[in-house]
């Protein structure tokens, strides 16, 4: 959570029996979004539209008197959606992104959540997604007693294969990659690549740098790579990472998953440190290599231009 989208969420208002779920607009609620449980959720545009909190802040007292928490092995988690946003059929998809997030945040499978027992819009968003009924309870809600259902959830931990890239993958890999060009300043290419073009960027004649396809159930869900850092000999043993993912799979915790996988490969390849080049303006990009250890080593101004404006690019470094 940013001190920015804080300082928004606690302007939301919600109406008629909804009002409960409505924040203060106190420092003391803005300092509880910052208590280190809650985390922003952002749309493609980085505009916050929810907000997801866990361990302890997502505990209802009521829960607590009954005895709900002493089961141990779940993640106590709880959700807040832009009231502008509710009511608009996408609460099932916040709601699995939210919990892909989870997964991967805490490697966790195991989920418990508490709701207000009136909201049968939410509970019924809930058991979509594979969530159970358990123990109902009061608790006090404005000096007012009300009535909490809690409900469970045990998912699979999905499972990701890592397979060389093959000439049989290259089209959905140009696929991929080409999004990007086409949509985004994640690349600086602004004219998609052939399929000869996108052949010689990630099928590597030096067998020290590989690239991997990235599989679940046998379907592609993007590629990481590592590549030469640059030509000259000193450099042999600092590679550049690379991680493309499919756009409609990218917040569910694959990236985590990819960058660990690809770390231990170069490892194994005798690599010292890895760098990863990003636009600064991929801030999802930016902070998920800086989760897993990578610091920014060099910032270039305005060394790209793409879309009518100047871009930024960093260099993330991180010492295997």
């Amino acid at each position: 959570m940013k001190i920015a989208d804080a300082e928004k969420i606690v302007t939301w208002k919600y109406e008629h029996e909804y009002a409960m779920y409505s924040f203060s607009e106190s420092n003391e609620d803005i300092q509880e979004l910052m208590n280190g449980e809650y985390f922003s959720v952002l749309n493609e545009l980085e505009r916050v539209v929810g907000f997801i909190c866990c361990g302890q802040s997502a505990r209802v007292p009521g829960g607590t008197s009954i005895g709900l928490y002493q089961e141990e092995g779940y993640l106590d988690i709880g959700l807040g959606l832009d009231p502008d946003l509710t009511g608009q059929k996408i609460g099932s998809v916040f709601l699995k992104q939210s919990l892909a997030f989870l997964q991967n945040q805490f490697n966790s499978s195991h989920f418990r959540l508490v709701v207000a027992r009136f909201n049968e819009r939410a509970i019924k968003v809930y058991e979509r997604a594979g969530f159970k009924r358990d123990k109902e309870f009061h608790s006090k809600v404005n000096d007012e007693d009300m009535l909490f259902i809690s409900m469970k959830l045990e998912m699979e931990m999905p499972c990701y294969s890592f397979e060389e890239i093959t000439e049989q993958d290259l089209t959905e890999v140009r696929e991929i990659y080409n999004y990007y060009v086409s949509n985004t300043t994640i690349s600086f290419h602004t004219e998609e690549l052939t399929l000869e073009e996108i052949k010689a960027s990630v099928m590597n004649q030096n067998p020290r740098f590989k690239s991997f396809v990235i599989k679940e159930e046998n379907e592609i869900k993007g590629y990481v790579l590592i590549t030469q850092y640059k030509s000259k000999q000193a450099y042999d043993f600092s590679g550049e990472v690379t991680i493309y993912l499919k756009p409609d799979i990218v917040g569910k915790g694959i990236g985590g998953t990819a960058l660990r996988f690809i770390e231990n490969v170069a490892r194994g390849q005798g690599f010292y440190t890895l760098i990863a080049t990003i636009c600064m303006e991929n801030t999802r990009s930016k902070s998920l290599f800086e989760k897993y250890g990578y610091e920014q080593c060099a910032m270039f101004k305005g060394v790209g231009y793409k879309f009518d404006r100047r871009l930024d690019i960093g260099s993330f470094q991180k010492v295997l």
